[in-house]
């Protein structure tokens, strides 16, 4: 039997994950030690087992761009990151494309590539803008403080997912509130298989009535171009959907909401913006890199040994990797806990990196660029309301952000 101080020696060498915050805007200091020493650290996971954890920028690009390594939940070793983990090797069939390897992986995403260019995100634009007015204009009419959260982040992305499905505004609070629960630790397992299943009705529903008499949204086009020829069945299609609304909603409104925090308080970014427009796509890149809304990384397993230069990960060993602290990789990011709206911060990692690079990342930049424009314009001088200290961030949330951001301008 070991002894007390080798028990403790184990401990140390493998220290829970994810780790505590100290500063809520930066990732846990512990993470910064780790990223200086070898290219990957044993963690322990909450069910106690232990994974590789990697933090370093070009460890994260390694692992992610290296096809030894896969994202398929019931691979052997497989990290499962928090007890819902398990729903989906409970239920493969529920799996979007994000959880599968090539050919699959590539067959389904090649379904979706045209929607989500960087021409398709610009030509959304003047809608948001439209619409963003709209909002200001209702917000600043009201009386202060504003809640950002309520009155903006969680609103626009609903909204743009809306209209992408061709589904009314009377569905919004549905969608917000079952997309919700899909990311929040704070709900069982069970609680989140509910959400899970009632919203997968609801996009079955949809789904069937586009088959009936589609119309020109994207659902009705992947009807039209993938279902009625016989490449897309209804039962990949359904999780399909549920993937682009709970990553089309969930992780925007988190990322906007810090962003939106970031100009609040920070008067070098509110100036820089202020003087120049031109400015915020450069911004919007450095406060993805700087926020890093993915707070606990990404899962992969091994399918088989893999060198990641100083570590032999082997085969059917889980790896997660730490977007967060790659994106704070002084290496690649110089000053990296400093948030500067001039860096080129292009090389972050926030929307991943490979192949399963985030798909919507275009359109998620467009909104957050025209909501941080749309604050500017309508309030100047935006300010918090209340002390930072009493903000609420959602700490159990995978994508992390703010539960409100009561601002005055």
């Amino acid at each position: 039997m070991q002894n007390d101080a080798a028990l403790q020696e184990e401990k140390a060498a493998a220290p829970s994950y994810p780790m505590p915050r100290v500063c809520p805007v930066d990732p846990p200091p512990q993470l910064a030690a780790l990223r200086a020493g070898r290219a990957a650290s044993r963690v322990t996971l909450w069910d106690g087992s232990e994974v590789w954890l990697v933090t370093s920028h070009a460890g994260a690009r390694a692992v992610l761009g290296d096809r030894r390594f896969t994202a398929v939940t019931s691979a052997p070793g497989f990290p499962m990151l928090t007890p819902t983990s398990k729903l989906v090797r409970a239920a493969p069939h529920t799996a979007s494309f994000i959880r599968m390897d090539d050919p699959d992986h590539s067959r389904l995403r090649s379904m979706l590539t045209r929607d989500f260019l960087a021409r398709k995100a610009e030509e959304m634009r003047p809608v948001l803008r439209e619409f963003l007015d709209e909002m200001l204009a209702e917000l600043v009419a009201g009386e202060r403080p504003v809640d950002l959260v309520a009155g903006l982040t969680t609103p626009v992305p609903s909204r743009v997912i809306t209209l992408l499905f061709g589904v009314s505004d009377d569905s919004r609070d549905f969608i917000e509130s079952r997309s919700a629960i899909l990311i929040d630790r704070g709900y069982t397992p069970d609680q989140v298989a509910a959400a899970r299943d009632e919203l997968d009705g609801f996009l079955r529903e949809l789904v069937e009535s586009r088959v009936a008499d589609p119309g020109t949204d994207l659902v009705s086009r992947l009807v039209i171009d993938q279902v009625r020829p016989g490449t897309l069945s209804v039962d990949e299609l359904v999780p399909m959907c549920r993937l682009l609304l709970v990553a089309g909603h969930g992780t925007t409104t988190s990322q906007a909401s810090l962003s939106l925090l970031s100009l609040a308080t920070d008067p070098g970014l509110a100036d820089a913006l202020a003087k120049d427009a031109g400015l915020l796509p450069k911004a919007v890149e450095e406060l993805l890199r700087f926020h890093s809304i993915v707070q606990n990384g990404l899962a992969r397993a091994a399918t088989e040994d893999v060198q990641l230069d100083d570590v032999t990960i082997r085969a059917g060993e889980g790896v997660v990797l730490s977007l967060s602290a790659g994106n704070r990789d002084e290496r690649v990011f110089p000053s990296p806990d400093t948030l500067d709206p001039h860096r080129d911060a292009r090389r972050h990692l926030a929307f991943g990196h490979g192949i399963h690079q985030c798909l919507g990342q275009w359109l998620a930049k467009v909104e957050i660029e025209e909501m941080l424009a749309a604050v500017l314009r309508w309030m100047p001088g935006v300010r918090l309301a209340v002390p930072f200290e009493e903000l609420d961030f959602r700490h159990e949330v995978s994508s992390y952000g703010l539960g409100a951001l009561p601002v005055t301008w």
